[in-house]
């Protein structure tokens, strides 16, 4: 499979299409580098995707995130979400003139594709895996498609549809249903920052991810924010020396002082590390925002968590789309805010 030399698919358009072609780019060997220039975090969290991905039994993928411009091998592609350097070529395209909530269903989407067309190696070229069709149950009716290629474009374009309105629809209900705790939880922020507090945000794989975005898109506001995910010399020392449910609880006992603020992401709403590290928060004064899937799971019984922010559903990649659009909600609401008090 030779270097595109065409303009670069766009995945949020060209979901089939974007995924067919970088499957078979898999299945030939190659590997995928993905830069997001101004926001890594996207990057990254294309990276654990394919790399530790959230549904057992789907296979590891290799895909590095990196950040500037490195050079890449010839044999590599390239996932450039933002806008590519002059002359680059650029092999899949995610627009950021879109919400981010968009950015990241693009590439869950593209993540769930991609590992549908390679249970097809009639298709794509790939091998069997051992296991079987680890997927099968993500888009159940397309074993007849094995060496039927419209078939499964049809299909795919079906069920792609199909998710991206249930996302939506997740993403509509979820902001209705938090939309008193997340004025809670800006004025929160809000008055925190105005007596000079910091904010610290926090989050494990995918959620680290978010934490990170939450910090860049505060920070572009004015606003002191630091992801607790940041320093990987930290954050492995203490997972090495200290235990992962200590990796964030110990940074704050360093770190953070009465009337900071702090902001913890996960999917399950059980970590362990994420519950550990409120307490402790919550034992030195800062004021708490927790944001979690499945209904708030532990988050919903955690005492020393004060703004509490929620989304009901089961399934990692739509519960990750619906916090995306809650972390919006947020900072747009914090820079307003700011705004408001500047005036």
């Amino acid at each position: 499979m030779s270097p595109r030399t065409t303009a670069p698919i766009e995945c949020t358009r060209q979901p089939v299409n974007a995924a067919l072609w970088l499957a078979r780019a898999f299945a030939g060997g190659r590997r995928l580098i993905v830069r997001a220039p101004g926001a890594e975090d996207h990057a990254h969290h294309v990276a654990v995707e394919f790399v530790h991905p959230v549904i057992a039994g789907t296979r590891p993928l290799p895909v590095v995130a990196v950040t500037g411009d490195a050079p890449m091998a010839d044999d590599e592609v390239l996932l450039v979400i933002g806008e590519p350097s002059d002359g680059a070529r650029v092999d899949l395209g995610i627009s950021t003139a879109q919400p981010d909530v968009d950015i990241v269903r693009s590439y869950h989407l593209l993540w769930e594709l991609v590992h549908v067309a390679l249970e097809h190696p009639g298709l794509v070229g790939s091998a069997p895996t051992a296991s079987g069709d680890a997927t099968g149950f993500l888009y159940p009716f397309l074993d007849a498609a094995e060496h039927d290629e419209a078939a499964l474009r049809d299909a795919l374009a079906t069920s792609a549809a199909a998710k991206i309105a249930d996302s939506e629809r997740l993403v509509g209900a979820t902001v209705a249903a938090n939309v008193d705790t997340s004025a809670s939880a800006v004025a929160a922020l809000a008055g925190a920052i105005d007596s000079r507090g910091r904010v610290y945000t926090m989050g494990n794989g995918g959620s680290a991810t978010d934490a990170a975005r939450l910090a860049r898109l505060l920070g572009a506001a004015g606003v002191t924010a630091l992801p607790l995910v940041d320093d990987y010399a930290v954050v492995t020392a203490l997972a090495n020396d200290v235990g992962v449910e200590r990796i964030f609880a110990r940074q704050l006992e360093a770190l953070a002082v009465a009337g900071d603020v702090l902001v913890g992401c996960s999917t399950s709403g059980a970590s362990p590390n994420l519950l550990a590290a409120f307490t402790a928060a919550h034992a030195r004064g800062l004021v708490t925002v927790g944001i979690s899937g499945y209904g708030g799971e532990s988050f919903a019984a955690q005492p020393s968590i004060h703004h509490r922010l929620a989304v009901s559903s089961s399934s990692v990649h739509r519960i990750q789309e619906a916090q995306a659009a809650l972390i919006t909600e947020l900072c747009d609401g914090v820079a307003a805010r700011l705004r408001q008090e500047d005036r």
